[in-house]
């Protein structure tokens, strides 16, 4: 069943399913395989407790905020469904690449490549694109119970990304 969040698709996750680590210049380092672009509806979180609902990057306790010299921004929380994804090529380019050509696959379980920890391009409406840490993939209840419900009712799965942008 198509979900009814479909309409309101407004965020995209350009993901890869990891390989087997291999050494690279002495350093054992994941191999990238099959890309994944999956669509997703979502909702930027308001921060508690914070006026303009951002975490800035660095913190002001991190060493007077020059932690990172010459680079500042926002850290966002963002909530909502990651309802279907398609296989892309390594170079494919959700801003510029037609992703009507794509054929994309409802999500019915957490699919690897969205998996806690795992880190993502994540691109949210008009915004420039982020640098997305996956931080939960499953629902409220874990993926079970009541989760299992929305789930099959909504189509697809929660999905929670803290994103930032970075300027220099």
């Amino acid at each position: 069943m198509a979900s009814p969040l479909l309409p309101y698709i407004n965020a995209r996750v350009l993901a890869a399913v990891e390989t087997a680590p291999a050494i690279v210049n002495g350093r054992f380092t994941a191999g990238l395989g099959q890309m994944y672009l999956t669509q997703c509806f979502m909702k930027r979180a308001q921060y508690s407790g914070v006026s303009s609902g951002s975490k800035n990057i660095p913190l002001e306790s991190q060493l007077d905020g020059r932690m990172m010299p010459g680079a500042s921004g926002d850290a966002f929380y963002y909530r909502g469904y990651a309802l279907r994804y398609a296989p892309v090529p390594a170079d494919y380019d959700p801003e510029t690449d037609d992703e009507t050509l794509l054929t994309f696959t409802d999500i019915a379980a957490t699919p690897e490549w969205l998996y806690t920890g795992r880190e993502v391009k994540f691109y949210f409406g008009d915004e420039k694109p982020m640098t997305g840490a996956i931080e939960r993939s499953t629902g409220v209840f874990g993926g079970q119970g009541i989760d299992r419900i929305l789930y099959s009712e909504l189509g697809g799965v929660q999905l929670q990304i803290t994103g930032a942008e970075l300027q220099n």
